[in-house]
């Protein structure tokens, strides 16, 4: 969802998209008729073989990328975290850290401006989570994006050498597949806790994406920004 909604932002800014997706197909040719037809590709993200596959068909279509977004999410039983079985933290890690790993690496020759007055982008979605004390219940998706958080704080200074700027975005908690298995009533009353009484929505979220891939956030490189409609003294 998150993805997607970003995906349009960036669109209607004026912006060149592919989308990719997995599991989710019918998502995908949503976000695409969102996009006017925009080019899709689908692959486990977490299979080196297959990443390196999309990659190949995205260099038959085009020479250079000005940018690339990482949003990925997986579903996770909502769980005490002595009761969630390593194989939930395995999936987590794979999803986040592993499959970022693998996406950038296949991604940087195409990423890296043959021109050097040029700049590319790359935004790499957190979580809150990673910011402050996490909700219980919510261990293999916070470590995993924590891994992820620092994985990118460090390939955003590797990177300034290639003209790529990495941000690093961390959404509140927004409605999407993560959060559809959770009572309806726990989400009112996280919604009635915070200050302005709602949830942080998807288009908070493409608001500050669309924002860090222009020129004017490039100072922010490696910055964990939040959007979140919580307390910021929590974070």
């Amino acid at each position: 969802m998150l993805g997607g909604t970003i995906a349009k932002r960036l669109f209607h800014a004026g912006h060149s998209v592919i989308l990719h997706g997995n599991a989710n197909q019918e998502g995908l040719k949503a976000s695409a008729t969102d996009c006017d037809g925009a080019m899709t590709v689908s692959a486990d993200l977490s299979d080196e073989n297959a990443v390196d596959a999309l990659f190949k068909k995205i260099v038959e279509a085009h020479e250079a990328l000005s940018g690339l977004v990482l949003a990925v999410a997986m579903p996770f039983p909502h769980k005490l975290t002595h009761r969630t079985p390593w194989a939930i933290f395995s999936d987590q890690i794979d999803s986040q850290l592993k499959a970022a790993h693998l996406c950038l690496t296949a991604a940087l020759p195409l990423l890296r401006p043959k021109d050097t007055q040029r700049i590319s982008r790359v935004l790499i979605l957190s979580t809150e989570y990673a910011l402050g004390m996490p909700p219980v219940k919510v261990a293999p998706y916070a470590a995993a994006k924590s891994a992820l958080t620092a994985y990118a704080k460090v390939i955003a200074e590797e990177w300034l050498a290639y003209n790529i700027r990495v941000q690093i975005l961390a959404p509140g908690m927004v409605m999407s597949n993560l959060t559809a298995d959770l009572p309806e009533l726990y989400l009112e009353q996280v919604a009635k806790a915070m200050p302005e009484k709602r949830l942080t929505s998807a288009d908070d979220v493409a608001d500050v994406a669309a924002f860090l891939m222009t020129s004017s956030a490039d100072c922010l490189y490696g910055t964990v920004v939040p959007v979140t409609r919580a307390e910021r003294r929590s974070l």
